[in-house]
């Protein structure tokens, strides 16, 4: 397999240069109800459901470190409007370079809840 390596990329034909410092280096899109599953992804390995809306995303290929930055939204807990928040458990064990926590929770209720759409992403340096 041969390897392209590049600093920044663009179109052939003009336009925006990006940076590939600036790719999302994993993502996942899942249904978080009943036996959790991923629609898609890129570098996720698993997902592992820790009980009502707390859910660990598994890293294919880890990052450097713990300072990656993740983010997330979901979508609509089964027969309510969407006032569901994502966050992020950030002590100690919470984020790590291979996984990250993260909680649905209702906004207006403060409670965790099951979703039947999640996206978590992460930008970082892999490892």
């Amino acid at each position: 397999m041969s390897t392209i390596r590049v600093d920044n990329f663009g179109p052939s034909a003009g336009g925006t240069t990006y940076s590939a410092r600036g790719i999302a280096k994993a993502w996942v899109n899942f249904n978080g109800t009943g036996t959790i599953a991923a629609r898609d992804s890129e570098n996720v390995s698993s997902l592992t459901d820790n009980g009502t809306g707390e859910y660990v995303v598994n890293w294919t290929n880890a990052f450097g470190a713990t300072d990656y930055v993740p983010t997330g939204s979901s979508g609509p807990q089964s027969g309510t409007s969407n006032n569901i928040g994502i966050s992020f458990q950030t002590d100690t064990g919470r984020i790590t370079a291979s996984s990250v926590n993260s909680v649905t929770r209702r906004r207006d209720t403060n409670t965790d809840v099951d979703v039947q759409f999640a996206f978590i992403l992460a930008h970082g340096d892999l490892a």
